[in-house]
């Protein structure tokens, strides 16, 4: 009966043992990458070059706000910039009255984020 108290004694104090050289060995992804030498990113990069008054956009939208409008026959909210979906809910244009499909299909410009959500609401109820 001692030797089984002294066995089972053993078998935690090894796996205790095991555990906490493992805990000490260093990651091995860790030792893939070689440390760095005290070589910082530049924290302020050279800024790109400026942009002839020629090559600009003659007449730049306006990119604040929100758009809400049509993505895929969904509901979404589009990039007022690129037109690229930020949000999509599941409210098929199709379902809504024509007035509505032919406002989302040209998109719906609002300035504020409660705006937004108002509009949102109206759409989903």
């Amino acid at each position: 009966m001692v030797k089984r108290y002294f066995a089972a004694f053993a078998a935690v104090a090894l796996a205790i043992a095991a555990g906490a050289a493992l805990a000490l060995v260093p990651r091995l992804d860790t030792l893939a990458q070689p440390p760095a030498l005290g070589v910082e990113k530049d924290p302020f990069p050279e800024a790109p070059p400026a942009v002839r008054e020629e090559e600009a956009d003659p007449a730049p939208q306006d990119q604040t706000g929100y758009l809400l409008g049509e993505y895929n026959g969904r509901v979404s909210v589009l990039s007022p910039a690129t037109r690229e979906p930020e949000m999509i809910f599941d409210i098929f244009v199709r379902t809504l009255p024509d007035p509505d499909q032919q406002l989302l299909r040209e998109g719906i410009r609002v300035e504020t984020y409660e705006e937004l959500t108002r509009l949102i609401e109206d759409y989903i109820s």
